[in-house]
């Protein structure tokens, strides 16, 4: 029992990762069906049976990422002017589901710890041309309107228990050192002011940190951010269970190299990897982090060449 809407909604097979390592959405996933339950049981006499335990179907999660293609790339440049913006603003496209694929994977990761026996379903959602075409103010309600409507054409959802959609947010105003009007996921630049050393040893992005500790006085870094809506619908009946804002970022720093821009200290797969983890692992926080509106991270170093997975 597949959900199909003209290629909107897909049931994700393996998923590439960098540095030719590969993990599959469809390896941890289950399939919808409720597994039936035992109709046979022994008897304590031939007239009294014995009771039995009840036992619960697994839940089923519909996984959905609407993110999108479209990556923002941000970057500080000198202020001329008290009425002009102090920044540069591309948007640049994705292919091939990459950014709706990083999200899934969180998302899969945080539900499996909460409900290992669970079934989940993974959708990616494309942006249409309206989505596209209109305001980053506007995308968060339209991808939302989006989903909603495939939801609302999909019988499938009888048998699911949950929804969990995460759609691009806007943010207007600045904030903890990030620049303005950032949406969805992308990169902000800040080449500007001075660079210090202190930093600390700094995380990969799919470890978990405990705190926001503020311990750099650098102001020039590298962020990837993860600014979503995160909403949980009842699947029967698509009401809001909750939502919540995001906000994340990660800012980074390369103290190893001798590059004058902040930005060329990193090589594209470098940046690449980095984004895809945290990406991730933002995903998996806003699900199993209850907490509104939190920033991870303060200024991390990143190693010079990116690691490599262990095989077991």
């Amino acid at each position: 029992m597949q959900p199909t809407t003209e290629n909107a909604l897909q049931n994700l097979p393996f998923l590439p990762l960098a540095h030719g390592a590969r993990r599959s959405l469809g390896a941890v996933a289950v399939t919808i069906a409720f597994a039936l339950l035992p109709t046979a049981h022994a008897q304590t006499s031939a007239a009294t049976p014995a009771p039995t335990a009840t036992v619960s179907p697994p839940k089923t999660f519909a996984l959905v990422s609407a993110v999108g293609d479209q990556f923002q790339y941000v970057r500080q440049k000198e202020s001329v002017g008290s009425h002009l913006e102090n920044f540069t603003r591309q948007t640049l496209n994705v292919p091939d589901q990459v950014l709706n694929h990083a999200v899934l994977r969180g998302l899969d990761r945080a539900v499996a710890a909460e409900y290992p026996d669970s079934n989940r379903l993974f959708m990616a959602v494309r942006a249409d041309a309206s989505i596209l075409q209109a305001s980053p103010q506007d995308r968060e309600a339209l991808s939302m309107k989006r989903v909603l409507d495939l939801m609302e054409a999909n019988p499938a959802r009888k048998d699911w228990d949950q929804i969990i959609v995460v759609v691009p947010k806007w943010l207007m105003s600045e904030r903890k050192g990030m620049g303005s009007k950032l949406t969805g996921i992308g990169i902000y630049v800040q080449p500007l002011g001075p660079l210090v050393d202190g930093f600390d040893d700094g995380l990969m992005p799919d470890e978990v940190e405990d705190t926001d500790r503020e311990n750099t006085r650098s102001r020039r870094f590298v962020a990837p951010f993860f600014y979503v809506q995160v909403t949980t619908l009842d699947a029967k009946t698509l009401k809001v269970i909750k939502s919540e804002s995001r906000y994340d970022f990660r800012k980074i720093v390369n103290k190893d190299s001798s590059a004058l821009d902040v930005m060329a200290a990193f090589t594209p797969e470098q940046l690449a990897s980095h984004v895809e983890r945290f990406v991730e692992t933002s995903a998996l926080r806003a699900v199993t982090n209850q907490s509104s509106s939190v920033e991870i991270g303060t200024v991390r170093t990143l190693p010079s060449s990116p690691p490599t997975e262990s095989k077991k």
